[in-house]
């Protein structure tokens, strides 16, 4: 077994305590909130007496303990639970949701490296010049307006007064690669727009870094090609950018919530929301444990890919 295995399993087994740690919090926070199902489901001027014997019938007057264990014994078994609301199963909901929400981090992801990449790789090669200003400027920008501002400006402009873009909905590109590409441009652009914007200043940073230590400078004098200077220094440089733009990807779930209810799409992010204003406890510790899932993941895959570049760990 390689030392790469090995960190894996150790970064695996790790996972466990924290997403256990996690979903008791989530199940703790979500019963604070004021209101519940009960009340959302008769109304505030129901009969108190109606509302506990329904809290009972749900098991929502047991302690928080035996909730939570509960909770955990049907999900050890693949089993989420159904919403007090629909009764429609929140496996079956988050099967059908996950998909669209997918789509729309990977489609944000796409656009900030093709956004991030070139504009940071010239901002170093081209330092003090306008195009490094206008990344600078650009960076500065991309982390300081809030993304759903950025949404509806985008939408205002190129989806309502020049056409090009749908308003709202979604077309899965499985089914119209087409039209499901329209859908996700303008929700993409937002959503990718502050990540581009801090991979873009990562890479300057790092590849000036590396532009200005000694085997750069060295492989040049041997008459090396700049491109394959170039090659070398992107390489170095983009072992720590590795990680910025991994946890990146994982903010793109959370920010994925915002962007689907500016244009009206029936991800995760809606149902998140729309379980929030019902107090449907279940599918709301579903939904939130699944994001919960999928981070941990994410930032596990990036710190055995990191591991896996840089020799140094394994030294």
């Amino acid at each position: 077994m390689t030392e790469v295995h090995q960190y894996a399993i150790k970064r695996a087994l790790s996972a466990i305590p924290v997403l256990l740690l996690v979903s008791f919090i989530i199940v703790a926070l979500i019963r604070l909130v004021p209101g519940g199902p009960a009340v959302i489901m008769l109304g505030a001027d129901a009969d108190p007496q109606q509302i506990e014997h329904l809290r009972e019938s749900m098991g929502l007057n047991q302690p928080l303990y035996v909730q939570y264990v509960e909770y955990m014994s049907g999900l050890l078994r693949g089993d989420l639970g159904e919403s007090y609301m629909t009764g429609q199963a929140v496996s079956a909901a988050v099967a059908h949701r996950l998909p669209i929400s997918l789509s729309v981090a990977l489609g944000g992801f796409f656009v900030s490296l093709l956004i991030a990449i070139p504009a940071g790789t010239i901002s170093a090669l081209k330092q003090d010049s306008k195009s490094d200003y206008a990344a600078l400027t650009f960076g500065l920008l991309g982390v300081s307006i809030p993304n759903f501002w950025l949404g509806i400006m985008l939408l205002l402009v190129f989806g309502v007064y020049i056409g090009w873009f749908p308003v709202a909905g979604y077309v899965s590109p499985l089914d119209d690669p087409l039209e499901g590409i329209r859908y996700l441009v303008l929700p993409s652009v937002t959503l990718g727009t502050a990540m581009a914007a801090i991979v873009t200043r990562m890479l300057r940073s790092e590849m000036l870094e590396e532009i200005r230590k000694e085997y750069s400078n060295a492989v040049r004098m041997k008459g090396v090609s700049d491109l394959r200077v170039l090659r070398h220094v992107m390489k170095n440089a983009f072992i720590p950018v590795i990680t910025v733009i991994g946890m990146q990807a994982g903010y793109l779930l959370g920010g994925s919530v915002v962007i689907e209810v500016v244009f009206s799409i029936p991800g995760m992010g809606r149902l998140l929301i729309d379980s929030i204003h019902a107090r449907d406890y279940i599918m709301l510790q579903g939904v939130v444990i699944i994001y919960t899932a999928l981070f941990i993941l994410v930032n596990m895959v990036v710190d055995i890919t990191y591991f896996y570049l840089n020799p140094k760990l394994r030294e």
